[in-house]
This record gives C-alpha cells, structure tokens and sequence, in this order.
C-alpha cells in the first residue's frame, strides 16, 4: 500500500498517516482485523522516523479505528464505513462485540469487563455534571503540563486538545468546543482557536513565561556549547530556542532531538555536557546521556494574572454559568 507524503505543506506527517490510514479503514480497502504493517516496517517505507509512525498509530488506537495485541501486531478493529450503514443500536452492539473481543485479547473475563464498563459509566455520568474546560496548546508538552500541574478544583473536568487535531477536523473542532463551558489557550493561538469554533464569549487566552529557574540554569551554560534540546515536539522544541534568544542567550549549536529510541537519543547525545529537556523527557536523556551530563527541564508556566482570570473564570461559570464568563472574557480581551 502506498501513501503519499506531502513534506511542505504544513500538516504533520503524522497527522497525513493517520488520515489515510482512517480513509482505508472508512472505504473497506482495510476490514476489521487487517493486520498493519509495523511501525519499523512503515517508518522504513515512507523514510520517517517510527516515531511519527507510532503517533499516528496511537491516535488511531485511542479512536477504537485499530488495536495493538501484544505479540500478534496491530489490526483495524472497526471499519467505520461498514458501521455508518448500520443502525443505531446494531452499530453500539458491534462497537461492545469488538470491546469484549479485545478485553478478552487482554485477559479479562466477561464480569471483568461488566464491572469495569459499569464503573466507566458512573464515571462518565459524574463528569458530565462537571464544568467542562478545554485547554488547547500547539504541542503535547504544554498540554500535559496543563493537565497535570494546574490545581483547578474539584467539579471540573480538563480536556486536553491539540490544535493540530482541531486544523485536521474543523467541524468536528467546532461541535466539539461548542460544549465546552471555557476554553482555554494562549494568547497567540486565541484567534485561531475562535475561529475553528470556540465561541469566543467562552474562550480564555493566557500568557505563558519561561520557568526562572530554567533561564538561570542556562545562562551558567558556556555561549559556546552545544546545547541539544530534547523534546516530544519539534514544536515545542522551536519554542525553547524562541524563548532563549529572546533573553540573548545563543549558543554554538542547539540540534532538536525528538527521538525516543534509546540507541538513537545516546548516539545524539554522546560528548553533550549540558542538554535542555522538555517535561516528560528528562528521565530519558538521564539514561542515555554521558555521566555529569547537566540536565535542565524547560518549563513554560501561565503568569499569575492568568492563572487569577482562569480561576475567577471558572467561580463565575459555577455562580452564573453565561452573563458572569461573558464579563470575565471581555476584560481579558
């Protein structure tokens, strides 16, 4: 099977695999339990990292569209075009025969599976009492970030939204964001985001600032160095540079490394004696780099202004959940 990879046009690749992976799957080219190729198998084809091969395969497996079995490979799970012609209610006992098929794939006996899938459905029902906020970032290390670091409290429920997801879907984007009660992003992204279908009464942009303590680090750091910049994303990769220059400091070199093959990241990193990392990267470049190799993570963090407005935000929308959010993102604007 061949797929055609447009390297300029400003979509990731990952995102081009994965939409041609989903129109097979859609047009029944691939059925249910077609085996994929191997993410080494079609990293080699198209000349790209298995890297991109595996982000494009784990979206795939998060939207149900394939699954991986732990020494058998990965296979389409559900061909969504034969499922559009079934009914309601045949399309819903198909998508739980293909749950059950995997849960049993896994090891999990069918009251197993009774009981997670009620405990699923107390969960679900508790968090669409919830406040709903969306926060939508470029890259994944700032939305993890997000999700993991920001105390918002009890009673609201987080949804992490990558912009990329909402370009390569726009009208999906625009139902889903139409639900959210705040969404969130940064001030450079904010029209964007509006634009694909946050309804800008509830849409909140904040500011981010480089982590101090990140900035003094570095600047301790000889001008003259190498300085590699290990990061999930080219992104968020190309961010940390922007944000250094902007304070002057440059060095010799600053190569971005988004591997996550150990080999490859060790090759990358061998006579490095000070590395920036992303968050959630640092523990790799720890095992793979040379012993007394420096390792600074690199965090951006909302202002405390933002992080006031974000807060009073979500008071307001828990109080008077239209009029009070509408007064909130006014003054923000």
């Amino acid at each position: 099977m061949t797929f055609v990879i447009a390297r300029k046009n400003g979509i990731p690749i990952y995102i081009q695999l994965k939409n041609q992976i989903k129109d097979l799957v859609q047009r029944g080219v691939w059925a249910t339990g077609h085996r994929l190729p191997t993410e080494r198998e079609l990293a080699s084809q198209l000349g790209v990292s298995r890297n991109t091969v595996s982000l494009a395969y784990d979206e795939l497996e998060a939207e149900g569209i394939i699954a991986r079995r732990q020494g058998s490979g990965t296979f389409v799970t559900a061909g969504e075009g034969s499922l559009e012609r079934m009914g309601r209610k045949e399309r819903l006992l198909k998508i739980i025969d293909l749950a059950l098929e995997e849960a049993s794939h896994m090891g999990f006996s069918i009251d197993d599976f009774l009981a997670i899938v009620l405990l699923r459905v107390r969960e679900r029902k508790e968090l669409l009492g919830r406040v709903q906020v969306a926060f939508v970032e470029c890259n994944r290390e700032q939305l993890d970030y997000f999700t993991r670091e920001l105390e918002l409290g009890s009673g609201v429920a987080i949804h992490a939204i990558l912009l990329d997801e909402l370009r390569a879907s726009p009208d999906e984007a625009r139902a889903r964001l139409s639900h959210m009660d705040l969404v969130v992003t940064t001030f450079y992204h904010q029209d964007e985001v509006c634009e694909l279908g946050a309804p800008p009464e509830k849409t909140l942009g904040i500011a981010l600032e480089p982590d101090l303590t990140s900035i003094v680090r570095i600047a301790r750091i000889p001008r003259e160095s190498t300085l590699p910049v290990v990061c999930l994303s080219e992104t968020f990769a190309q961010s940390i540079v922007q944000a250094l220059a902007s304070t002057d400091l440059t060095f010799a070199s600053m190569p971005i490394i988004t591997t996550r093959n150990g080999e490859e990241l060790k090759q990358a990193l061998q006579g490095a004696r000070a590395v920036i990392v992303s968050p959630g990267r640092k523990r790799d470049v720890e095992e793979n780099a040379s012993p007394g190799t420096e390792v600074v993570e690199f965090i951006f963090r909302p202002d405390a202004g933002s992080i006031n407005m974000l807060k009073a935000a979500l008071l307001r929308i828990k109080d008077c959940p239209e009029k009070e959010l509408v007064a909130v993102t006014q003054q923000n604007g």
